[in-house]
């Protein structure tokens, strides 16, 4: 099977020894989003965000993140361990030595979501996490009528400037075969190992501490009963897509 040879490659041909490997649970972080201002001026809260992704991989020797920024993603988080490196800056990659097979939807609304399963790694110090983007469908249980069905991103939440807060709700579409490569995640995976792999969405890059909200002038947008919205066929949509779409938007932590 495909995973088996996966671990098996990692000890090198001529040899029928499997590396170490151990199962953990995988989750989404339950902490609700905090609000980030955004470079003309708005503070954005996101309340409810939802991703359609597929094939949740963690790689040994990919991106590598700037300590302070790492530290602060897992103190945030109430990780068990962090191993902070130097930045090299934005190149990914590195061996896939984990994965967590399927079709999920990630949830972040501030209050904890079901397991998404069950990961199998390769013991090893980890450095980057990877995942495809793909259109919902109505295998994820959705019914006719939510918003995500057939889209990839639907983001509720408020928008506020100069005293005046409004909600705004997003729903975005991706490309075919868009993956995110490199999300952060560093830590030190043993045989041992018990922790459970939240993922996060970080409204603020924790590097440069840009928003994928930036540039978007949200009160000049088109609303629809005092709800500003952001979909597929208009300039914002891409704009808001494609920094959304970004390794630098997510996480992984051991809690």
């Amino acid at each position: 099977m495909r995973t088996a040879c996966m671990f098996l490659v990692l000890v090198g041909c001529g040899t029928s020894r499997e590396a170490a490997t151990v199962e953990l649970p995988v989750t989404t972080a339950a902490s609700a989003l905090p609000p980030v201002a955004t470079d003309l001026g708005y503070e954005v809260t996101v309340t409810d965000l939802r991703i359609a992704i597929s094939a949740l991989q963690f790689t040994i020797e990919g991106e590598m993140h700037a300590g302070t920024a790492a530290n602060d993603i897992a103190q945030r988080s109430g990780a068990t361990s962090i191993i902070a490196l130097p930045h090299p800056g934005h190149s990914a990659g590195g061996e896939v030595t984990g994965e967590l097979p399927g079709d999920f939807i990630l949830r972040w609304n501030g209050r904890p979501q079901p397991a998404l399963g069950t990961a199998t790694l390769v013991a090893g110090d980890y450095h980057g996490a990877n995942f495809a983007l793909r259109a919902a469908t109505g295998a994820d249980g959705l019914d006719a009528a939510d918003p995500l069905l057939g889209h990839t991103f639907h983001l509720e939440g408020t928008v506020g400037k100069d005293g005046t807060t409004r909600p705004f709700v997003a729903v975005l579409d991706v490309e075919p075969d868009t993956t995110v490569i490199g999300a952060v995640f560093e830590d030190e995976i043993t045989e041992t190992s018990t922790e459970t792999l939240a993922v996060e969405f970080l409204a603020a890059d924790p590097f440069e501490g840009d928003t994928p909200f930036d540039t978007i002038d949200f009160f000049t947008l088109p609303e629809t009963a005092g709800r500003i919205e952001i979909l597929p066929g208009s300039t914002t949509h891409n704009i808001l897509r494609r920094a959304i779409q970004t390794h630098d938007q997510y996480a992984v932590v051991a809690q």
